[in-house]
């Protein structure tokens, strides 16, 4: 593999690392209600939705999900390979295209549609039928993949007994979130601007 591509890759998972931390804060506050939720996201949204943030943040996923496919083809190839490249490359392979769904997704709801992409967009998709069928999967294995990515790499910076066992860390922290979103913890009443935009997916009624 290129050493030049594992170094940018690096440097770009830094960057977007930031983005995460305060995304997930987001999230994870949401097990304690839609208002914490909220009050979450706007702190997080102060930093990085100025114009010229978010869009090196586009850029940089983009760049990230470009060098990951490079480095993924490296890991394919290898002829040996032990349970963490297989993790590595599974995960890899699922968050490059989770990237590029949510991204897209979520730039043009909010730019060409108009609609909030807040606590609601994404409970949308969890509370609604079929949708929630297709989502809560969608979710779980996003933050799944994206711990064990994140497991793999400073594995292979230098292992440790406890990097195996925090694998876990990543089916719970994607069941709290799914949980939080899908209407487990406390209902969840959609706005009507939200059933009307779901409404027009197949087989949604709003």
């Amino acid at each position: 593999m290129s050493t030049t591509a594992k170094q940018a890759h690096r440097i770009f998972a830094l960057f977007i690392g930031i983005f995460l931390l305060v995304h997930f804060a987001a999230h994870f506050s949401a097990i304690a209600g839609v208002e914490e939720q909220a009050g979450a996201m706007k702190w997080g949204r102060a930093l990085y939705q100025w114009p010229i943030v978010e869009a090196a943040l586009v850029l940089a996923l983009l760049a990230q999900v470009l060098l990951g496919l490079r480095l993924l083809r490296g890991i394919h190839a290898r002829k040996r390979k032990d349970w963490w490249h297989k993790i590595q490359f599974a995960s890899g392979c699922y968050l490059a295209l989770f990237i590029v769904l949510h991204t897209t997704a979520a730039l043009s709801t909010r730019m060409l549609i108009g609609l909030d992409t807040n606590f609601y967009w994404a409970a949308g998709t969890l509370v609604l039928a079929p949708l929630k069928y297709g989502f809560a999967p969608y979710y779980f294995l996003a933050v799944t993949a994206l711990i064990s990515h994140v497991l793999a790499a400073l594995h292979f910076r230098g292992s440790r007994p406890w990097h195996g066992p925090a694998l876990i860390l990543g089916p719970v922290a994607g069941l709290a979130i799914v949980a939080a979103y899908s209407g487990a913890l406390y209902p969840i009443e959609l706005p009507q601007p939200y059933r009307d935009y779901f409404g027009s997916f197949p087989g949604v009624a709003n």
